[in-house]
């Protein structure tokens, strides 16, 4: 049997290349391998104890943490428990001390003398109270004039305790070393009161060390347990059960940092011997140190060690039936594959067989499958490019059945819709009601009817605000003699028609302009002959007062002249002369002249003129004839009297002025602000030509300016009028002042 590396296994009999998972040879019979089984039972195993042994693992070391962790918190919880009540008791002794000598702190006396007489009674009284070694009194300069024991004869008034005490408080010493009894010792003391509370000295006795520390001794429990008192430092305060000396050991290992530090807790460290404890302590306020409990961590964590060793014994068994398990199942999964590839070597051998059968089908299924494909992919070309060229045309066209239900759409018609998606099969009247008219209801039932064609020429609709006009024509579906359906298409002519009506005005508009220059002809001529006669008069008349008057007539005469010259420009528009003029001149000129005429009695004139404003480059003329319109636009909308404000400014940042003119008139309908500047549309109702803002456009825009408009109904107008203030066309040398 030789393998290649691809995974093909050559028969050593035949030479036949067979599957690396095949058995047996297909093409001889021979056995091509004998281990690949044993293989896959191996992986098999592996995988099973992966999968099931590893997650019980786990949950035994989840298991165990969570033990382990409460057992120590047990521990902790026993020893803080174990501190607490243990304190209690060594603070009960102490209080009682304290209880025994305030007792006898009040003598019957006057004089600290006197109290040498009491000593039968201190004997007494420590004889019968064994915790005391000794009692003793001194008067208020510290020198011991009573004793009970003969070596406490010293002076005493520098040590705290004295001090202290004689300062009115009870105080106690704490176990400390004493160079007076040349021993260690624990004093209290207590201010001494005479017959009238008085403080005449201080009481002092010795609590037995040796029954304090049998005390503390007989309250330890277990072998290694060890409860005593140490100093802020960390020194034994009281003798240990192990080994350490008083006030000349610590505590804790020597070489560690003293671990009884703030008000107490629980801990782990090294004990003076080195060993590892479990220590539980607290600050005990009254020995000026620290009462400690503390036990080994080995005892301590003993009943842990055990139950973590019986879990791992309890865990270990199951793992053992675990891994037989997983022997067996292994080997029942192996022999099952050994089976299922026997039978399926057997299929193949068969569909080996047929195998060129198959092939010679699958070769002609391909190629019908291709045939298919390609006309399914023509069908879907040709069915695209349709919608296509029916999206792509101006005109809505909707086909609809018999049941008036939406077969197809194409996009023009999406813009008609009241719906954001239009859906096939859906009523037509649902998706479309601007459709709801009743004639086109009727023309549309009328294609099903009459089996003809219908056609809509004009019918106005409105959608969302918007006013339009459609054409609709319709044509019935037939299918032999029956109408199964309709298609409908939909114009919109509202341009068509709006260019209709705008080609009327212009109509009108041509006309008015011949009648314009018929009459500017007219009226020209005689106008001549009037003004030279005038300024004959002019240069003849003497009288200042008259010839005054007629040079106003003659101003007039040429404003007429140039009236009519503006009707010329018109109906014949001639380029505008630019010279230098002043504007704010030219607006106070305008407006004096009008103020006299009966349109403006009613109306108050406010002007504010900038004096930034400088000369600007303009056809007089022409700006006159805009003022003049704008003017008496405003008076009239002001009937009944109101305001006429003029304001002129430079432009910031641009080479410009702006003419600001504000009435207090009734003012435009929002409807009609985009059509003042058409010709011949006036809202005055008979009374006007509606060519004066048209005129004024034409004659802005010729100045390169702009002109708006702003205005709301019964709060008046705005009119802005933007000139630039240097023209780029040739200036005249003539400058208007």
């Amino acid at each position: 049997m030789i393998e290649k590396p691809s995974g093909i296994i050559i028969c050593e009999k035949c030479g036949h290349e067979n599957t690396k998972v095949a058995t047996y040879c297909t093409n001889c019979g021979n056995q091509l391998q004998q281990d690949y089984y044993k293989g896959l039972w191996l992986k098999n195993i592996i995988i099973t104890l992966i999968l099931f042994l590893l997650p019980f693992i786990i949950l035994f070391y989840i298991i165990n943490f969570e033990i382990s962790t409460h057992s120590e918190n047990q521990v902790e919880q026993g020893l803080l428990y174990s501190l607490d009540v243990n304190a209690r008791i060594i603070k009960s002794f102490l209080d009682e001390r304290k209880t025994d000598l305030l007792s006898i702190a009040k003598l019957d006396v006057n004089d600290i003398t006197q109290v040498k007489n009491k000593i039968s009674f201190f004997r007494r009284f420590a004889i019968e109270k064994p915790w005391f070694d000794f009692i003793a009194v001194t008067d208020a300069d510290g020198n011991i004039i009573l004793s009970t024991d003969t070596v406490m004869q010293k002076n005493i008034q520098d040590r705290v305790y004295f001090k202290k005490s004689l300062g009115g408080e009870f105080y106690n010493s704490g176990i400390f070393y004493s160079d007076i009894l040349d021993t260690t010792a624990m004093l209290i003391s207590a201010p001494l009161f005479n017959l009238h509370d008085k403080i005449i000295g201080v009481i002092l006795a010795s609590i037995s060390l040796k029954t304090f520390y049998d005390l503390i001794l007989d309250l330890r429990i277990g072998e290694t347990s060890e409860i005593f008192l140490v100093d802020e430092n960390g020194i034994f305060l009281s003798s240990s059960k192990l080994g350490g000396k008083v006030l000349r050991e610590y505590g804790h290992y020597k070489e560690d940092p003293n671990p009884h530090t703030g008000r107490g807790g629980v801990l782990i460290h090294r004990d003076y011997r080195g060993k590892k404890v479990i220590c539980a302590y607290e600050k005990f306020v009254e020995l000026h140190g620290y009462f400690v409990s503390e036990m080994d961590v080995e005892e301590a964590l003993a009943p842990v060690i055990t139950l973590r060793n019986l879990m791992f014994y309890i865990f270990l068994v199951f793992g053992c039936f675990l891994v037989f398990s997983s022997l067996f199942f292994s080997r029942q999964v192996t022999n099952l594959l050994k089976n299922l590839t026997s039978s399926l070597k057997s299929a193949l051998d068969d569909i080996s067989k047929k195998k060129n059968t198959i092939d010679i089908i699958n070769v002609k299924l391909r190629e019908r499958l291709r045939d298919c494909e390609s006309l399914s992919e023509q069908l879907r070309i040709s069915e695209e490019y349709t919608k296509n060229i029916i999206n792509s045309i101006s005109s809505g066209l909707i086909a609809i059945d018999k049941d008036l239900k939406i077969t197809y759409c194409n996009e023009f018609m999406k813009a008609f819709s009241m719906k954001q998606e239009i859906k096939m099969n859906t009523n037509l009247y649902d998706i479309f009601p601007v459709l709801k008219k009743r004639e086109i209801q009727n023309e549309i039932k009328n294609i099903f009817s009459r089996k003809m064609p219908s056609h809509i020429e004009k019918v106005p609709i409105t959608i969302d605000g918007r006013h339009i006009t459609l054409s609709i024509a319709g044509f019935p579906i037939k299918s032999v003699e029956k109408v199964t359906g309709a298609t409908l298409l939909v114009n919109d002519i509202t341009e068509q028609e709006r260019l209709h009506a705008q080609m009327a005005d212009y109509e009108k508009l041509s006309a008015l302009s011949q009648l314009a220059l018929g009459a500017a002809h007219e009226i020209n001529n005689p106008l001549l002959g009037i003004t030279s006669y005038i300024e004959l008069l002019l240069e003849e008349e003497n009288d200042v007062e008259k010839k005054t008057r007629a040079k106003e007539v003659l101003d007039n005469a040429y404003r007429i002249s140039e009236t009519v010259r503006g009707l010329l420009t018109f109906a014949r528009p001639t380029p505008p002369k630019f010279v230098k003029i002043s504007l704010n001149k030219l607006i106070s000129e305008t407006l004096s002249f009008l103020q006299h005429q009966p349109l403006f009695r009613k109306i108050e004139i406010t002007k504010r003129l900038s004096d930034a404003v400088s000369q600007i480059t303009a056809d007089a003329n022409q700006i006159r004839q805009v003022l003049i319109n704008i003017f008496i636009n405003a008076a009239q909308a002001m009937e009944n009297g109101g305001t006429l404000i003029v304001t002129t400014s430079k432009v910031k940042f641009e080479e410009s002025v702006e003419v600001c003119i504000i009435d207090t008139g009734v003012g435009i309908a929002k409807e009609n602000l985009k059509k003042v500047f058409d010709p011949f549309f006036t809202t005055k109702k008979g009374e006007g030509t509606g060519l004066g803002l048209s005129i004024s456009y034409s004659y802005i825009k010729n100045h390169n300016g702009d002109i708006t408009i702003k205005s709301e109904r019964s709060k008046g107008t705005e009119v802005t009028i933007l000139l630039p203030i240097r023209q780029k066309a040739k200036v005249h040398s003539e400058v208007i002042q």
